[in-house]
């Protein structure tokens, strides 16, 4: 049962829930046309290609998770989702306009990079980074809906460590991450 409530969580707090959530709440206040239209390029782009690149990897015996839970199984989700995040940015920019979902690729690029970058010490909880970072970024949009996001993040810390995907200090890393990430989109 525990584990089956760990897994729950953890698919609620996906990044690619959160960023969808982020990406249609910020656009709702505009348009609900414009925010379906958004959160469907999203999927498109980035959520598709990303899962199929997670199955396939699972499937073939490369990664042991869909999470790329082991280290050495990360640069490529990172390779993938960097490029794939680039390819959303372009049409953002060229195609829809909207320079605060751009902003926002640009911040969760930087974040990738740099959880990259220090994953040879550290395998960040990307889940715990992008709920801070959605979670953060909603509060300044409506408290109410980043609250909803971050009263997700300790059982979010519970649900990694419970599936042995994450230990303690990955799912802080991720806090800090995801917290600097919203600091810097709120700057930029």
């Amino acid at each position: 049962m525990k584990i089956l409530a760990a897994r729950f969580i953890s698919i609620a707090g996906h990044p690619f829930v959160l960023l969808l959530v982020l990406i249609l709440l910020s656009r709702l206040e505009r348009d609900r046309t414009s925010a379906l239209g958004a959160a469907l390029v999203f999927i498109v782009i980035v959520c598709i290609p990303l899962a199929l690149l997670m199955w396939r990897s699972v499937a073939s015996g490369r990664w042991t998770t869909v999470d790329a839970s082991d280290r050495d199984e990360r640069p490529l989700l990172f390779k993938a989702s960097l490029g794939l995040g680039l390819v959303a940015t372009a049409y953002f920019w060229f195609m829809d306009h909207s320079s605060t979902i751009v902003r926002g690729f640009v911040v969760a690029a930087a974040i990738l990079l740099l959880a990259a970058a220090l994953n040879r010490w550290l395998k960040i909880s990307l889940h715990v980074t992008f709920a801070c970072f959605c979670g953060l970024i909603l509060a300044q949009l409506r408290l109410s809906y980043g609250i909803a996001v971050l009263i997700l993040v300790p059982p979010l810390v519970w649900s990694r460590i419970v599936l042995s995907r994450h230990v303690l200090s990955e799912t802080v890393g991720g806090i800090f991450l995801g917290t600097l990430g919203a600091v810097c989109f709120r700057w930029l």
